[in-house]
């Protein structure tokens, strides 16, 4: 099979990123096409071997088409008009997250995934490609830890303003991402591991938000997120089972997880995984777990509409914290 052709849709840090995913994997997939407005894009895209073709408007590239697969690194309310028009011109699709930013987007995209069921579509929720979590999520899949009851989860970061420079323009506002912000991964992480939110509650401060969740199977889960913390970076989490534990936590920029299986201290390790960030091996895993879908015919780790529940149950987060009150997640 010839390696899936695939268009960049950006050239900044997350898309160089995905561009250094497809790299490690010349024999699967190979960047062709790159959309880049800006002269400073453009030239980073040059840079890039081999070097694509590179395109000034997402029009112009969808109107050449020499490529299967679209990946999606642009601001969040370009989401979904582009996840829209790469779906009905026929190409695969990987967004970045958040997967849409509005409940009436969600319900276009659910309806455009199940108009195009041969073509895949996937949110690029990271988190679910870290080993350590991998692992988690087979554990509680096996039943390892019993019936899940409780889950916390975090996301503490006051991330440098020249390695994030969209920081300060768009990517944290709250018309594109609510008061949770980046913690979205959080919200999946949790999601990923435990099922569907039915309700949540939510309270908030200048330095702070916090997010209750109750899911569909009768789990409680708690979310904080800050970017006022003096610590390293942390996306945590800790499942609570009938029959057992799972804790992961940063520990001197790695990622760590402990099964428990008993009041002793006896755990399991986990596997490992790097802090995120530039050159880890996490966007090789990601970009080749959407190349894989494609050439395999099967599911992606994030489908599409995953990526769109998360969606649903943050928004639910951002009015049960604007209201004060109990919100049930709309679907």
């Amino acid at each position: 099979m010839q390696p899936i052709r695939v268009c960049l849709v950006g050239a900044g840090w997350t898309a160089c990123n995905h561009f250094a995913g497809y790299a490690a994997i010349p024999e699967k997939a190979q960047v062709v096409a790159c959309v880049a407005r800006t002269e400073w894009s453009k030239e980073r895209a040059r840079q890039w071997t081999p070097t694509p073709k590179i395109f000034d408007s997402f029009e112009d590239a969808l109107a050449d088409g020499g490529f299967d697969a679209v990946d999606l690194c642009v601001p969040h309310h370009l989401h979904a008009p582009m996840i829209l028009a790469s779906l009905r011109a026929g190409k695969h699709v990987l967004v970045e997250t958040p997967t849409c930013i509005t409940l009436d987007e969600c319900r276009q995209l659910r309806l455009a995934v199940r108009e195009h069921p041969h073509l895949k579509a996937a949110t690029a929720h990271v988190v679910r490609v870290w080993r350590t979590y991998q692992q988690a999520k087979r554990l509680v899949s096996e039943g390892v830890i019993g019936e899940v009851f409780h889950a916390f989860g975090d996301y503490a970061h006051k991330p440098d303003p020249a390695e994030y420079p969209s920081r300060d323009r768009w990517a944290y506002s709250l018309v594109y991402t609510g008061r949770l912000s980046i913690s979205y991964h959080t919200v999946d992480l949790l999601r990923w591991m435990v099922g569907d939110v039915e309700e949540v509650y939510g309270d908030y401060n200048d330095d702070v938000k916090v997010a209750v969740l109750r899911f569909k199977n009768g789990a409680l889960g708690e979310v904080m997120t800050s970017g006022s913390v003096v610590r390293p970076y942390t996306l945590a989490m800790t499942l609570h089972g009938r029959k057992g534990t799972i804790q992961c936590f940063f520990h001197e920029n790695v990622l760590k997880g402990y099964l428990h299986t008993s009041a002793e201290w006896k755990p399991m390790e986990l596997a490992t995984q790097p802090l995120h960030g530039r050159g880890t091996p996490e966007w090789k895993d990601e970009m080749e777990n959407f190349v894989d879908a494609i050439r395999e015919d099967k599911s992606p780790v994030c489908p599409l509409t995953d990526g769109i529940a998360t969606v649903e149950t943050c928004l639910a987060i951002d009015a049960a914290m604007t209201m004060g009150t109990r919100v049930r997640v709309r679907q």
